[in-house]
Formats: structure tokens, sequence, C-alpha cells
């Protein structure tokens, strides 16, 4: 979905469940929830929500007043841990894309030292929080993404020796293995990780399945690529 369009979304206004299968190593659940349910609720089965939760992401308005948002991150994240303390805890501060570097980094700054402030003063101070800044005007949303399901794969360090093989051997300049439905890269050699060259790939990804659409196979989509 082109990002313009996703102003004609409707808000989310209750749990959602979508089921992602891409591939064998991209297999997992996303649960929407709104911004406004309350984990303390009666109602909310919070044991049966988090008990085999592996990730959960908070996303923050970051051109919004984020006073309120903080305080639900703290409820949010003190209720999993409680049931799962092995949950990956991660926060996107989205919508930067209307935001200057430096006043990204100063959201940046501001959003994680005001909740470990917070987590610190429910005795919490052990929960890592990990924050991305994200957009989907750009590939920071996709980048982010990947990380977090880096974290959920087990085979993650054989992947990356794998593919450090790879480039090594091949003279490549970097290597990532790309989920081609979601652009999620569940793996990418040791070195350092280039936005530039993420984007690229990602855009010659888009060029491969164009060119497939029109010469590929009609009988098995997914022979195509």
């Amino acid at each position: 979905m082109p990002p313009n369009e996703t102003l004609f979304l409707d808000t989310t206004n209750k749990i959602v469940k979508n089921d992602v299968s891409n591939s064998s190593f991209v297999q997992f659940q996303i649960w929407d929830f709104p911004g406004q349910i309350d984990f303390f609720d009666t109602t909310f089965d919070a044991d049966m929500i988090f008990s085999g939760c592996g990730a959960l992401i908070f996303v923050i308005d970051a051109q919004d007043d984020y006073d309120e948002a903080l305080q639900k991150l703290q409820v949010t994240v003190s209720r999993a841990y409680e049931v799962n303390p092995n949950i990956t805890f991660e926060v996107f501060i989205h919508k930067v894309d209307g935001l200057g570097d430096d006043h990204k980094l100063e959201v940046q700054r501001s959003i994680q030292r005001q909740s470990q402030d917070d987590l610190a003063d429910q005795g919490l101070s052990n929960v890592h929080l990990t924050f991305h800044l994200t957009s989907i005007y750009d590939h920071s949303i996709f980048e982010a993404f990947s990380k977090v399901i880096q974290k959920l794969i087990p085979q993650l360090a054989t992947l990356e020796n794998l593919l450090d093989i790879l480039v090594s051997n091949c003279k490549m300049e970097k290597a990532f293995l790309v989920d081609v439905a979601s652009k999620i890269y569940v793996a990418t050699d040791s070195s350092f990780v280039d936005m530039q060259i993420y984007e690229l790939a990602s855009d010659m990804i888009d060029v491969v399945i164009d060119i497939s659409c029109i010469y590929g196979s009609q009988e098995n989509e997914n022979l195509a690529y």
C-alpha cells in the first residue's frame, strides 16, 4: 500500500490479529491493539495474550504530545513483563519524517530518558527497551521490523555466518536474506548496515516483482521470484 493511502485507513478500535506466513523464517502473528485498551480490565486476558508473545511493539507519535503515551507505555510494559519476562520490548517513535535530524534525536533522547525513569520508579530498571525512529515514507519502518524479527530467530547467528562466507567468497559488498513479500530482512552479514544500500536492495526487489508479474509463470506466482 502506498504511504499516502494510509490516510484513509480506519482507526484501530478493537484487537485485530493478522497471520504472516511468507516463508519458513517469517511466520508470526501480529496483534494490533487500540491505544485506549485497558490491560488491567477484568475482561482482558493478559495471560493468554502475553504468555506466548515474543515481542511487544509500542508505537509513539513523534509529532504529538507523548506524555500520555509514555504513561501508557509504562503500564503496558509492567503488565506484559509481569506475565512474561522473556518478551522483548520495542518502541517505534513514528512519524519522524516531519522532523529535522536534530529534532529527531532530541525527541528520541527525551522519550528514552523519561520511559527508563518511569520504569525505574516501578522497580523495573532491569527491563530493556529498544527504540527505533520510523516513518512510512522511507525504509526505516522495514528496517525496524527487520531488527525485531531477527531477535526472534534462533538461527540468526548461523545465518549471519553463512552470509559472511557468501560475501567473502563472492567478493560482495553486502548481503541480505530478505522475505520478498514483506521486505523484512531476516538476516544480513556482520558488516554495518548502510540504510542507502538496504533501500537500494528493497527497490531492486520491487523491480524484480514488477518484471515477474509481466514475464513470470502464470500458474504459480511464487515461481517468478
